[in-house]
């Protein structure tokens, strides 16, 4: 189970070049119990990580220098998954769809209700708290593991193993395999994943998937160039290929 009250007591970093909205979200934050750091630039944002170590990062797109994107792109480059969360004035699909492609969790626009963000940060901390909370020797709960070659995937725990070792996935990541595994074998066009895992009833640009599964093959793939599970079946679509199914 995760500590409710322990989730409320999590680091997290706000990157935002205005002052104002900084100040203002830095005041919300604290007044429920996180502990804040304000940083006004992406460069400044990296510099902390170190020092910081944010449970989660609250991260402005726009910002002289480095933006947005960029920061974004960093923190996935490192080994421990952070939850982030992108704020932006922008509205538009193609910004929203390159925030997801850098490997935002949420993309939110300003002016966002303050109620609406605590719920997204909350859930997005209960999230990493599941994914490494419980060992792989413990009960895994109702629902049976699904299984995939070397993978092991819990859904309640929110956690997957690759030869006994946890993998760290962002929750799109989770989502996006999760749905695959239950569904092996089956080809799935990029606009029915979108409205699978990302919720768009709508079209929209599908290069967020190419990207997410290009990260998935990073981490389950013995060649991510040669892929064995995550394959493309051109034309159509991805699947997740079991080595005894005949293609």
């Amino acid at each position: 189970m995760v500590d409710e009250q322990a989730l409320m007591s999590k680091r997290i970093l706000v990157v935002d070049d205005e002052p104002k909205i900084a100040s203002a979200l830095a005041v919300l934050l604290r007044s429920v119990g996180y502990a804040v750091n304000v940083q006004p630039n992406g460069a400044a944002a990296i510099a902390q990580l170190p020092a910081f170590l944010p449970d989660l990062v609250l991260l402005d797109v726009t910002m002289p220098g480095m933006d947005g994107y960029a920061v974004c792109r960093h923190i996935r480059g490192q080994e421990v998954y952070t939850p982030i969360i992108m704020l932006t004035a922008r509205d538009e699909t193609a910004e929203k769809v390159a925030g997801l492609e850098s490997g935002a969790d949420v993309y939110m626009t300003k002016p966002f209700d303050s109620g609406e963000l605590l719920a997204q940060i909350k859930a997005l901390l209960r999230f990493a708290e599941q994914h490494t909370a419980v060992s792989p020797d413990q009960s895994p709960g109702n629902k049976l593991p699904l299984t995939a070659g070397s993978l092991t995937l819990y859904p309640e725990r929110q956690q997957i193993f690759l030869h006994q070792q946890e993998l760290s996935l962002t929750p799109k990541e989770f989502e996006l395999l999760e749905f695959l595994m239950q569904h092996p074998g089956q080809v799935f066009g990029r606009q029915t994943l979108l409205r699978q895992v990302w919720g768009y009833d709508a079209p929209v640009d599908s290069r967020v998937v190419d990207t997410t599964i290009q990260r998935l093959r990073a981490k389950i793939e013995a060649d991510p160039a040669h892929p064995e599970l995550l394959q493309t079946v051109r034309g159509f679509g991805y699947r997740l290929q079991l080595s005894d199914m005949k293609t």
